[in-house]
């Protein structure tokens, strides 16, 4: 709603509340009633844009599209984040770069490290695919990673992360990210590695090792 007089906008949520801009409305209506507005809406299973005051969405999908031609450059990041330490950032950038860094894992070195647990071979699509999950997954890995925790990790403020393996660990209230759209159901760690074929467009052909990992972390506090 705009105010014809002062041509600056108004909060149709907020008596007399107005902004230079629909940039300050947004930031507005994200602190203020953003959180009033996800409880009311989501007993009636629908979905609201917190940038759109009185948009609701029937389904999340309609709610995506509407991000996508609406708030494309939207750009002002959560506030309700931890606040991490220089220590902690810095190991983490330290991991990204050797990550980066570090040789690729070639053909005979997956196979070598995975010879025994590799589920599939693809020889047309020159793919090694393995899967892991159940109660001794996780030490299945560990013996391979020579690592008996490979798969936690403790940070600051009581909050730890773990790949799940289980079903049961997802029927906690601990929240789960999902690497790549796998079953909660039925949780699972894959790893696949591929060769893939690049072209670049001078016409020179690369080949490239690839490997994917797909798994599921829950985080516990």
């Amino acid at each position: 709603m705009i105010d014809s007089n002062t041509n600056s906008v108004l909060c149709s949520l907020c008596d007399n509340k107005k902004f230079k801009s629909h940039c300050g409305l947004k930031i507005h209506y994200q602190k203020v009633h953003c959180s009033k507005k996800i409880i009311n809406i989501s007993s009636n299973n629908v979905f609201s844009c917190p940038l759109c005051p009185n948009t609701i969405f029937k389904k999340k999908s309609g709610w995506s599209r509407h991000e996508t031609l609406r708030h494309f450059n939207y750009n002002i990041l959560p506030t309700n984040l931890f606040t991490l330490s220089d220590i902690h950032i810095n190991e983490v950038k330290d991991t990204l770069v050797y990550l980066i860094q570090s040789s690729p894992l070639t053909e005979s070195a997956f196979v070598s490290i995975f010879q025994n647990n590799i589920n599939r071979y693809s020889i047309c699509q020159q793919r090694y695919e393995c899967s892991f999950s159940g109660y001794d997954a996780y030490n299945t890995l560990a013996n391979i990673f020579n690592q008996e925790n490979w798969g936690r990790r403790i940070y600051e403020h009581g909050q730890s992360s773990e790949v799940v393996l289980v079903p049961e660990s997802t029927a906690s209230n601990n929240k789960l990210y999902n690497s790549n759209q796998l079953n909660f159901k039925k949780p699972e760690m894959n790893i696949i590695w591929k060769r893939r074929v690049i072209n670049d467009e001078a016409g020179n052909k690369f080949e490239v090792d690839w490997v994917t990992l797909k798994f599921l972390v829950g985080q516990f506090h």
